[in-house]
């Protein structure tokens, strides 16, 4: 009797656990080591009620691999794939950063210029007490400007919590270039430059208008000249005018509500850049190695310390105390979530995509990638 329970319970076990990975769409063919350990990770993530879609891409040992869960849309079953186009958010900035280690290397700035040098307007506010904000400021979060420009805290804080990001999505959609720079003359500092590190929008738009100016050519023309079309990332797109590719996922907020793509005029610089994990996977190859000087500029420390995360040229670099240097960033919008870690000593590195914004994403998929990767 004892053996029968013990047979049944088992058979039990086995069925629990098929119909847990049969429930969630993946094309995971759980054939290898690491097929079986990016399932393990992946399933609780998706089993988590506000989970739509997840798209992984790793790169180990100089060798690529790709697994999808879930779903493209809420609306209809649709299986990701290493094609499907995600926002990419905040992880744009990283691009800005290249741009921007290449600029030096080029002698065409350095990180010691003051910003407004590019600009066309005078702007005595942006300094504190004599020192300026510099390009590097912009580029390592310590240009002790506002977070978000313009300023719709008290707007936000009188609003139902489940209206704001359609407020914000309102806001944003009819403040034009020309308006942030109005805006930026009634910027008043708080601290010195150079100062403390915080997340900081208005740095990264500033920091991708210069960029403009620094090599004469619109965004979204630098993207395609200086990444998409050297690296053959053909699903890279930056987000504007209303224009969304054929294979984007929609993203959804965390009570599975589809929210509206960033891809607003002000901020597009600095967060509206999309792509998809065999781009993403191209684009951190290039990060990888080091002998391609730009990247090496854009992952050296500036502020911070080390063994608790410091920033580069917006990527946080952290050196635990018995692994290898780790660069990363992440990024977040309304409906989307991101991560991106890889190691240069390692040969390895990870792209992580969710199309879902409820407030554990991020840090659960920088839990995906200790677990998977490291």
């Amino acid at each position: 009797m004892k053996k029968f329970l013990l047979t049944l319970s088992l058979i039990l076990c086995i069925v629990m656990a098929y119909s847990q990975k049969s429930a969630i769409p993946a094309d995971n063919k759980l054939q290898t080591k690491l097929d079986s350990l990016v399932n393990k990770s992946a399933i609780p993530f998706m089993s988590e009620s506000s989970r739509v879609g997840l798209s992984i891409g790793i790169i180990k040992d100089g060798k690529e691999y790709f697994y999808n869960y879930g779903s493209t849309q809420k609306e209809k079953q649709i299986l990701p794939t290493a094609s499907t186009i995600y926002e990419l958010a905040s992880n744009s900035k990283t691009f800005s950063s290249t741009l921007l280690a290449r600029a030096v290397l080029n002698k065409k700035v350095n990180l010691t210029d003051d910003i407004r040098k590019y600009l066309n307007q005078d702007y005595p506010n942006l300094q504190y007490n004599g020192t300026p904000i510099t390009l590097l400021n912009l580029a390592n979060l310590t240009s002790a400007l506002p977070n978000w420009m313009p300023d719709s805290r008290e707007l936000f804080a009188k609003a139902n919590p489940d209206s704001i990001a359609y407020l914000l999505d309102a806001v944003h959609r009819k403040y034009s270039r020309n308006q942030f720079y109005t805006d930026l003359h009634k910027v008043k500092l708080d601290t010195i430059p150079g100062a403390l590190a915080r997340h900081c929008n208005t740095a990264a738009q500033l920091l991708g208008h210069i960029m403009e100016t620094v090599y004469g050519e619109k965004f979204g023309t630098l993207i395609r000249n200086q990444f998409t079309t050297p690296l053959k990332m053909k699903n890279t797109v930056l987000l504007g005018n209303g224009k969304i590719p054929a294979s984007m996922a929609f993203g959804y907020d965390a009570k599975g509500r589809k929210m509206p793509f960033i891809d607003w005029e002000d901020i597009q610089v600095a967060a509206s850049i999309a792509s998809s994990t065999s781009d993403m996977l191209k684009y951190i190859k290039y990060h990888l190695n080091e002998k391609n000087e730009d990247a090496k500029l854009s992952h050296q420390p500036t502020t911070g310390d080390i063994r608790k995360g410091a920033i580069a040229l917006n990527w946080k670099i952290t050196k635990p105390e018995n692994g290898p240097i780790r660069i990363s960033h992440t990024g977040g919008s309304l409906g989307f979530s991101s991560y991106v870690v890889f190691s240069p000593e390692m040969n390895s590195g990870i792209i992580l995509f969710a199309n879902d914004s409820d407030m554990k994403t991020q840090n659960e998929l920088i839990k995906l990638a200790e677990m998977i990767l490291y």
